[in-house]
C-alpha cells in the first residue's frame, strides 16, 4: 500500500493543519487558527486536493491527530475526518498529535526524546514524554517536573520554558504535515487501522461539562 494516498489532519493546537501524500507531502494547508479549526478544516481539505489535481476519489486512507491538545480542535477533526470515511468507506488511522509534533522536533533540531508541552485549558499544561501517556501539569510545577530536559513548547510564550523551547515548538508545527505523513504510512503499511466508531480524542481530563457516567461520556459544547 505505499503509493496509497493519505489525506491527514491535525487540529490539536492553534494551528489547523491538512497534509495530503504518501509518505511524503504532495500539499500542504497550515493556518494559524486559534481555536477556530471548524471554520477552516473544510477549505483546507479542498485547497490541498486542488493543490495537488486530486480529488476525494483519489484517496485511499485518512490520519487524524487525536490530541492532547484543544478539546474543540480536536472533535472538529475527528468529526471531519470520520464523516469522510464513512462517506468514501475509507481506513482511517488516530495519530497522537504528541508524537507527531516529537517526531516532526526531530527534523528541526530536537533531541528525540523531548518532552511535548501543551497548553491545557487557560492555566494548566499537557505534558507528553516519549513512550508515556500525556499527563496534565497544574500551574508552578512544569519547570519543576522537566527538571531542564529538552522540551518543544507548543503555543506558548518563552516565560516558562525559555526561548529555544518555544522556537523548537513552533518548528515542530511547520515540520508537522509530513511527521503525521510518515506515522500514517507506517501504520498503513502494517494494516492497524481503527474503528471508526470508537475513535475518540485522547483526552488527559474531560473537558468541562463532560460527565463520565456508567463509562458513557456526554458531549460539551464548551468552547475550551
Amino acid at each position: 500500500m505505499s503509493d496509497t494516498l493519505i489525506l491527514a489532519v491535525d487540529t490539536s493546537t492553534r494551528a489547523s493543519i491538512v497534509a495530503l501524500g504518501t509518505a511524503e507531502p504532495l500539499a500542504v494547508s497550515r493556518r494559524d487558527v486559534q481555536h477556530r479549526h471548524g471554520s477552516h478544516v473544510l477549505e483546507q481539505i479542498d485547497e490541498v486536493l486542488d493543490e495537488a489535481g486530486s480529488t476525494l476519489a483519489d484517496v485511499g486512507a485518512l490520519a487524524v491527530g487525536t490530541g492532547p491538545g484543544s478539546f474543540t480542535g480536536l472533535r472538529v477533526g475527528l468529526a471531519t475526518l470520520k464523516t469522510v470515511a464513512y462517506a468514501r468507506e475509507l481506513p482511517l488511522v488516530g495519530l497522537m498529535s504528541s508524537d507527531a509534533l516529537r517526531l516532526a522536533g526531530t527534523a528541526v533540531g530536537a533531541p528525540a526524546g523531548a518532552a511535548v508541552v501543551l497548553p491545557a485549558g487557560a492555566r494548566d499544561h499537557y505534558l507528553a514524554r516519549a513512550g508515556e501517556d500525556p499527563i496534565i501539569i497544574t500551574p508552578g510545577e512544569l519547570a519543576a517536573v522537566l527538571a531542564g530536559a529538552p522540551a518543544l513548547a507548543v503555543d506558548m510564550d518563552a516565560e516558562l520554558l525559555g526561548e529555544e523551547a518555544v522556537r523548537l515548538g513552533a518548528a515542530a508545527v511547520n515540520a508537522m504535515p509530513r511527521a503525521l505523513l510518515t506515522l500514517a504510512r507506517t501504520r498503513i503499511d502494517a494494516g492497524e487501522t481503527d474503528d471508526v466508531a470508537q475513535l475518540t480524542p485522547a483526552y488527559v481530563a474531560l473537558p468541562r461539562g463532560v460527565k463520565r457516567a456508567a463509562e458513557d461520556l456526554g458531549w460539551s459544547p464548551d468552547l475550551r
